[in-house]
């Protein structure tokens, strides 16, 4: 009970954190201790069942309220009767005289009102005489940034009023559309591998609502954890064929970072101005084509090197031979057990390249999203190739980095990459954050499968080797998914060793 009571303190030190808007190193490091004393602590409890029920409900909704009071920049202004202020950073290299127009984003909270402020290079704080309510700041200098800080939903809240509430609604019904797409791209490509391993479930409803699970898991996790975790935990609990099912993830591993790279090259020739933007941004305009280049070359060498290792494996063990004194030694372990994993594929060449495309469609699609919810917000400027290539090179960073559903990365990429192309840092990072927000809702109701998922749960069909499984190695009383579960069953098998003994 000593864990469960510190798991406890933990998180809700990381739910205030999140409540103030503040989440880092630290919350995640306590979100992590929290985690493992809560499943040490249950696991001899015994109220296992309702600990986990209670764990689930606390889960969901500090999880949400997490993500809906993340704070980022934004031309907001709440004001009281009197003086305000707002906070601006001015990018030029000398003071300078400007014009600050103040709209008010409801007709009866006041007047449109225009002042002139004289800035200085970095952070300024300028007084206004304003009515109560809620003003937009707006300025023709394009050197002048936004610096209000709201809470995401505070933010979403504001700039709806600012737009045609229809043109909100449809473009960013548009975007769930368009992601929930993703998400079905992307199950099929986990269909795709493990049906090359000799494993069949129903695909909607086993692999399509795994998947919505797995991702309503990594919603308040860093990177993919969540969903590869769990589709990995259901797939090698109903089928028993853990070797077989680890090779398949290590796979899609692969597979999925190959997709993105490919639309990276795919969309650079057209999304070209982001580099000219950003480098230009930085006060070196000349090495736009230098800093293409290496995205190319790291992004081609990636996917050549993946594509030669589908169809011909041991050309790629080769070249690692040859040059391997040249290559660290993490790089060879992992062209090591890509291409073990291959190998447990041969003579399935077109499912490989078929699950390939599916993962390119995932974070094709995912990129898009973030066009459509440039249009919700109301940039009517957006321009499709370039905002999808500077999406995509947010998608790589979020993906690495470390915080809680890459919360605050997402963002600040976005503004990098995209604030001349959105109009303005505030639009950016809203974009960025409605983007995150609609492919979430387009999946977050996934939490809903999760409380199906009951000890007596079973897929309609579990199908190795074309035969139907028996489940009679799963315990009446199991306790669900588990972290530490799961590292303890990879441990063991032995990863890439043990993977060779199942190959079909």
């Amino acid at each position: 009970m000593l864990l469960i009571i510190i798991s406890f303190l933990c998180f809700s030190a990381v739910c205030y954190q999140g409540w103030l808007g503040q989440l880092g190193g630290l919350e995640i490091l306590l979100l992590g201790i929290s985690t493992v004393c809560f499943w040490k602590g249950r696991k001899n409890s015994a109220y296992k069942k309702q600990i986990t029920l209670v764990a689930k409900l606390l889960f969901t909704v500090a999880g949400i309220m997490i993500l809906l009071r993340h704070p980022i920049d934004t031309g907001f202004v709440e004001a009281g009767d009197g003086q305000s202020q707002v906070t601006v950073e001015w990018r030029g290299q000398e003071d300078q005289s400007i014009d600050l127009m103040f709209k008010p984003t409801s007709s009866e909270q006041g007047i449109q009102k225009t002042i002139n402020a004289k800035v200085v290079p970095g952070t300024n704080q300028i007084q206004v005489d304003l009515s109560s309510g809620t003003y937009l700041m707006e300025s023709s200098a394009s050197d002048l940034q936004p610096k209000m800080k709201l809470p995401i939903y505070n933010a979403i809240e504001a700039y709806i009023t600012t737009v045609d509430g229809t043109t909100f609604i449809l473009f960013a019904l548009i975007a769930m559309g368009i992601k929930f797409v993703g998400v079905l791209s992307s199950a099929f490509a986990w269909h795709l591998l493990l049906k090359g391993q000799g494993i069949v479930f129903p695909f909607w409803q086993t692999i399509v609502t795994s998947f919505l699970i797995g991702r309503f898991i990594g919603t308040f996790l860093p990177s993919t954890i969540g969903l590869d975790g769990y589709t990995l935990y259901e797939a090698g609990k109903y089928s028993n064929q853990w070797p077989r099912v680890i090779t398949a993830k290590g796979l899609e591993k692969f597979i999925g970072i190959t997709g993105l790279f490919l639309g990276m090259l795919f969309t650079l020739p057209f999304g070209y101005s982001v580099l000219i933007d950003v480098t230009t941004k930085s006060g070196k305009p000349d090495a736009a084509p230098i800093l293409a280049a290496v995205i190319a070359g790291i992004a081609g060498s990636v996917s050549l090197a993946v594509i030669i290792g589908l169809i011909k494996p041991a050309l790629l063990s080769w070249g690692v031979s040859l040059f391997g004194t040249f290559l660290p030694q993490k790089v060879q372990n992992q062209v090591s057990l890509f291409t073990s994993a291959v190998a447990a594929y041969r003579g399935k060449l077109k499912l490989l390249f078929l699950a390939l495309f599916s993962k390119f469609i995932t974070h094709f699609t995912t990129a898009v999203v973030y066009y459509f919810t440039a249009l919700a917000i109301g940039v009517t400027t957006a321009a499709f190739w370039p905002i999808v290539f500077g999406s995509n090179i947010q998608i790589l960073g979020t993906i690495f980095s470390p915080t809680i559903a890459g919360e605050g990365a997402r963002e600040a990429l976005q503004a990098l990459l995209l604030e001349k192309q959105l109009g303005g840092v505030a639009q950016a990072v809203l974009s960025g954050a409605l983007g995150f927000i609609a492919a979430e809702a387009a999946t977050l109701w996934g939490g809903a499968f999760l409380w199906t998922r009951k000890p007596s749960w079973r897929p309609h069909f579990a199908l190795v080797d074309d035969k139907q499984v028996d489940y009679d190695w799963i315990s009446e009383d199991d306790t669900g998914f588990s972290a530490e579960k799961l590292a303890q069953i990879k441990s063991e098998q032995g990863l890439a060793q043990k993977e060779q003994e199942h190959i079909n």
